[in-house]
């Protein structure tokens, strides 16, 4: 599977099976891991084979199921040499493992609020979890989200060259905060691509994610330099 091909096949998924991930999946995984913690100064873990993250009220009312697998993202509020703040570096290297994930056959789900902060996720000094994503192999494949027009997030798309459409048109698939899609493209007579957030329940961090889906949709790699430390390999 292309990361194209990952991009329209990936949905939320709440409900997984019991089948574990197996041995070339979680070194696939950590490997991946590994890299986006040197690039993006983040502190990402894979947590597997706990049931206590997913169980309390939250995630009932979350209308999760059998997630015992999951990666917690944390990290410094800011970093020597990086531009970008955490929200949108951790959302940026979000939406890097979850295509990952769906290429490997993995299903995910990033979540907000709805686990309990457990000791298995570690959290040094100076640093705060912004989120988990569950993984695993879901019951379904989920379904795509209701869909909002692409002037919401790009007033101008009808005036755009094809290659900002599609990257606008990626932006519309990705995972965002309660299907706000807090967040404004814009781009001038040069080329040059604006993006912001809007106010809104995790839209720095869904801004992140919307960058990626849009280098990807785009085939420009226009953010990708701001959310990484001068110290990053840059080899992912």
């Amino acid at each position: 599977m292309t990361i194209e091909e990952a991009v329209l096949a990936r949905h939320s998924v709440r409900r997984y099976a019991s089948t574990p991930l197996t041995k070339e999946q979680v070194e696939e995984l950590q490997s991946r891991i590994r890299r986006l913690n040197e690039n993006f100064a983040l502190h990402m873990q894979l947590v597997l084979n706990d049931d206590v993250a997913f169980s309390g009220r939250l995630a009932h009312y979350g209308s999760f199921r059998n997630v015992k697998n999951y990666i917690a993202i944390a990290g410094q509020k800011s970093v020597a040499g990086c531009e970008a703040s955490l929200d949108e570096r951790v959302g940026y290297a979000t939406a890097d493992i979850v295509l990952l994930a769906q290429m490997i056959g993995l299903n995910t789900c990033v979540v907000g609020l709805t686990f309990k902060k457990t000791p298995t996720i570690e959290i040094d000094d100076g640093e705060k979890l912004e989120l988990v994503i569950a993984i695993g192999n879901g019951e379904t494949q989920g379904v795509q989200h209701p869909m909002k027009p692409v002037t919401r997030i790009a007033p101008d798309y009808d005036q755009s060259p094809d290659w900002f459409k599609k990257g606008i048109d990626y932006v519309m698939l990705a995972p965002s905060a309660l299907n706000q899609f807090k967040a404004k493209f814009s781009v001038d007579e040069s080329g040059r691509v604006f993006a912001e957030k809007r106010l809104g329940f995790f839209s720095k961090v869904d801004l992140g994610i919307f960058k990626y889906f849009f280098e990807i949709g785009s085939g420009k790699e226009i953010f990708r330099r701001s959310m990484q430390t001068l110290r990053s390999s840059d080899t992912i």
